[in-house]
């Protein structure tokens, strides 16, 4: 996507979500800090426009970018959540459900409970509640421009979470594909395009 988006003239950061590979930080309430971070640090940049910065978030991804369009709907002009879940997906009768769902070939919550800094599928699933958006009162406030996205068979994360994020807040943009996890189709061409037209490039 990093390709397409600079043929389209629009540069891009490759950036770990917390608790994963080179982040500073473990998953948690506050794992939202890494981005404003870096919101700091290009705000900071001659060569780089901080009044059209957008975040694209894929899988456990696209819950960071919803968090963040919530947080800073001032600092960031847009976000995509492409297959990320935001209340459901957090609950324990959802992770009961999806923990071995075909789609992922891992240990899905062991992996999950990882990012947080825990060991075990249990310790996740009773900690994981926490990290929901509308049990943190964010998903009624303003938000920047937000397309959701997501194929409609999705195992790993409930499709229902689109249409809680569609009944609250700032109204927002969707699209859903056909197939499980993050889509079939042309899922990212569609994304590059709302972000083009989002970005005026």
């Amino acid at each position: 996507m990093a390709e397409v988006l600079y043929e389209r003239g629009i540069a891009s950061i490759g950036v770990e979500m917390p608790g994963t590979g080179e982040s500073p930080i473990l998953a948690s309430t506050e794992g939202h800090r890494q981005y404003q971070a870096i919101l700091d640090w290009i705000a900071g940049r001659p060569d780089l426009d901080a009044r059209r910065v957008g975040m694209v978030g894929s899988s456990f991804g696209g819950y960071w970018a919803t968090s963040l369009a919530h947080r800073e709907p001032e600092r960031l002009r847009w976000a995509v959540n492409w297959g990320g879940g935001v209340h459901r997906f957090f609950q324990p009768e959802w992770n009961e459900r999806s923990r071995y769902a075909d789609s992922y070939l891992f240990e899905l919550l062991e992996t999950r409970a990882a990012a947080l800094g825990l060991d075990t599928a249990d310790e996740y699933i009773a900690a994981a509640p926490a990290l929901s958006l509308l049990t943190q009162g964010l998903l009624d406030g303003p938000s920047c421009a937000m397309l959701l996205t997501d194929g409609k068979d999705d195992q790993q994360v409930p499709i229902e979470d689109f249409y809680l994020l569609l009944e609250h807040g700032s109204p927002k943009d969707a699209r859903i594909f056909p197939g499980g996890h993050m889509g079939e189709g042309p899922v990212q061409q569609t994304v590059v395009d709302w972000i083009v037209r989002q970005t005026g490039s």
